[in-house]
């Protein structure tokens, strides 16, 4: 049966350390929606560049995304691990970008921060970095940790 609802766009930002745990976030928004939707009149919709985004030129890659996928999003989800993510000319990472935009737009983003054990592989350099970033996210607002993809 046919049911009104309000759809909210939910981005789920990270950089490409947690790709398991990007999955597990829309299947846990999927999840949502298949036991809340009707009764709240409300669907969560997971909105990330692996589905949503489409190729386009003319500009930075990032602010393409940003356009494409973070301008309509209402909410949004970053995960991090071991890596802050890649420079975009505009802040530390693609990740720290769509943060700050979402953030500036007045528009609520989550911060969640895996503390699983550190593969013997990672980047010093970006865990470097995202170690700084987390101290800034400490100093202006909420975050939690997770322990592993189950978690």
């Amino acid at each position: 049966m046919p049911y009104q609802a309000t759809v909210f766009d939910v981005m789920i930002a990270s950089p490409s350390d947690v790709l398991e745990e990007r999955r597990i976030a829309r299947d846990v928004i999927h999840e949502w929606n298949a036991v809340n939707s009707t009764s709240q009149n409300t669907v969560l919709q997971p909105v990330g560049w692996e589905t949503h985004a489409s190729p386009a030129m003319g500009d930075r890659p990032q602010e393409i995304l940003n356009l494409q996928l973070l301008k309509d999003a209402d909410l949004l989800v970053a995960i991090f691990w071991t890596r802050l993510g890649s420079p975009t000319g505009k802040a530390p990472s693609g990740t720290v970008e769509e943060i700050n935009k979402h953030i500036h737009g007045a528009k609520p983003a989550m911060i969640y921060f895996c503390s699983a054990p550190i593969p013997q592989d990672f980047d010093q350099a970006q865990f470097q970095a995202l170690q700084s970033f987390k101290d800034d996210c400490r100093k202006n607002g909420y975050f939690e940790t997770f322990a592993d993809a189950a978690d």
